[in-house]
């Protein structure tokens, strides 16, 4: 059921699917930049400049796809789907003929597909022009996955802060890979008026633990090792709904969380992420509760189980919960 591997990891990089609308990031660099007569020339920059960010935040992207009806794009159509396939990006044909937004439609069902069918996958990328895709990477968030997309149009985070997370303005993305003098090793691509953030990577469990004994914090280490103890690292949001799931509205999850953590069996740090810095727990698998839990893991039966929800954890940007340790020694990760 588990596999613990490394019980005290330094670093996780995380597995992502990225699907580019060129159709519609073609079309708008074609509109919208009047300096750029070749609009696939600056394409082909800004997927090198995702690609180059999302290695510097550890995100391994497992597959590439853009989708376009290259024919109708121009006699370049056939050179841009050779200048993709040798990037590592697979172009995919989506015929506009019949409906004139079919790239916009198939990359929905895909995306879809891939929440359902590719579980070791934690982030969905998506590069558009100015389609911002909002419900289905609000969708990909509710699933578990965390959804970026890299857009010219992101919405304005001072009128929209509770999507703001979701977006990653693409002119700034270019702006700072094209002076790499600008970019240390591993350090994300940030906007120029951001300060700078926390890094930090895992550190060793506390080494002062005591007993789990109040049954609810109990039944709580056992959610959180039942479901997310094979992850490396925990993200509090899915964490916090998972036993909001379980335990129902009479308990707070923060408060059990905290319990948890002032006894040793979890530990809380920071981690470096765009836009916000966010928290992670770890699993103390040496703390005599996490033991015990381990010793009777043979008699588990999936079926105890039904009332919960298989669910990966996300990439979700998350407020401190408080005792928090910190390790600013380190490369960013991202999560």
């Amino acid at each position: 059921m588990r596999t613990i591997g490394n019980q005290h990891p330094t670093r996780t990089v995380q597995r992502a699917f990225m699907f580019v609308d060129y159709e519609n990031l073609f079309d708008y660099i074609k509109h919208h930049d009047a300096q750029q007569s070749n609009p696939e020339t600056k394409a082909s920059g800004l997927l090198t400049a995702v690609s180059q960010y999302m290695e510097g935040m550890r995100v391994s992207l497992v597959s590439s796809v853009a989708y376009a009806d290259f024919a109708t794009i121009g006699a370049v159509g056939q050179q841009i789907q050779q200048s993709l396939y040798l990037a590592g990006v697979e172009p995919r044909f989506v015929p506009a003929s019949l409906q004139s937004n079919a790239s916009e439609i198939q990359i929905c069902v895909d995306i879809m597909n891939t929440l359902q069918s590719q579980r070791d996958i934690t982030v969905i990328i998506l590069v558009t022009g100015d389609r911002l895709y909002l419900p289905l990477m609000k969708f990909c968030q509710q699933s578990g996955f965390r959804g970026v997309v890299i857009t010219f149009q992101s919405p304005d985070p001072t009128r929209s802060v509770e999507h703001s997370d979701l977006f990653i303005d693409a002119n700034t993305l270019l702006e700072q890979t094209s002076h790499p003098a600008h970019l240390h090793a591993g350090e994300p691509v940030r906007p120029a008026s951001d300060q700078p953030h926390r890094t930090a990577e895992a550190g060793p469990p506390p080494e002062k633990m005591a007993a789990v004994t109040n049954e609810t914090s109990l039944l709580a280490l056992e959610v959180i090792d039942r479901f997310f103890g094979q992850y490396e690292e925990v993200y509090l949001t899915p964490l916090l709904r998972k036993l909001s799931e379980a335990l129902g509205g009479d308990d707070d999850p923060k408060a059990l969380v905290g319990d948890l953590n002032e006894a040793g069996a979890v530990w809380l740090e920071k981690r470096r992420g765009y836009p916000y810095d966010y928290t992670v727990l770890l699993i103390n698998h040496d703390h005599p509760n996490v033991l015990a839990l381990h010793a009777g893991e043979q008699g588990y039966d999936d079926g105890e189980y039904t009332d919960f929800d298989e669910e990966q954890d996300s990439l979700y940007y998350n407020q401190d919960l408080g005792n928090s340790r910190e390790n600013s020694s380190n490369s960013p990760i991202i999560r």
